[in-house]
């Protein structure tokens, strides 16, 4: 097991690279949501590229790519539906990594840098499709008229 200095930097590096991505949304001017889906789609993947690396590729390959099913779908369907999947997924993943790569029976192939920097990525990011959410259904929101008082 990690001590706990090596897993607080790693989830720190993991924070660190969803900052990254939310400041490659802002100076793409692309939408913050579809750069967070994106980057779930990709953090699902990694973990099949590390099944490869598996004693049985073939067996972890496809409980991977359930994984990917799953949270891919999350994705997509903050994309097509409600943007609030995306943050379900993020929020999601990493429970799936710990749970599974990092004390499970995944760690026999996830390295636990890897797993701890993916679930510290996941949560960041997870957080800042939410503030960008709001934030959006706020700016869009019409501004309240104050009402007038009567004066008896």
């Amino acid at each position: 097991m990690e001590n706990i200095t090596e897993i607080v930097m790693f989830v720190v590096l993991g924070a660190v690279f969803a900052a990254g991505a939310g400041f490659l949304a802002r100076w793409a001017e692309q939408e913050p949501v579809r750069i967070c889906a994106y980057a779930l789609f990709a953090a699902a993947f990694l973990y099949v590229g590390l099944a490869f690396s598996s004693d049985n590729p073939g067996t972890w390959t496809a409980i991977e790519m359930t994984g990917v099913a799953f949270f891919g779908s999350a994705a997509a369907l903050s994309i097509i539906a409600s943007p609030w999947f995306v943050v379900a997924g993020l929020a999601l993943h990493p429970l799936w990594a710990i749970v599974f790569h990092y004390v499970g029976t995944g760690s026999a192939f996830a390295p636990a840098p890897v797993v701890l920097a993916t679930a510290g990525f996941d949560v960041a990011l997870a957080l800042y499709a939410a503030y960008a959410i709001l934030r959006k259904k706020l700016a869009a929101a019409p501004p309240q008229k104050k009402k007038d008082r009567v004066r008896s």
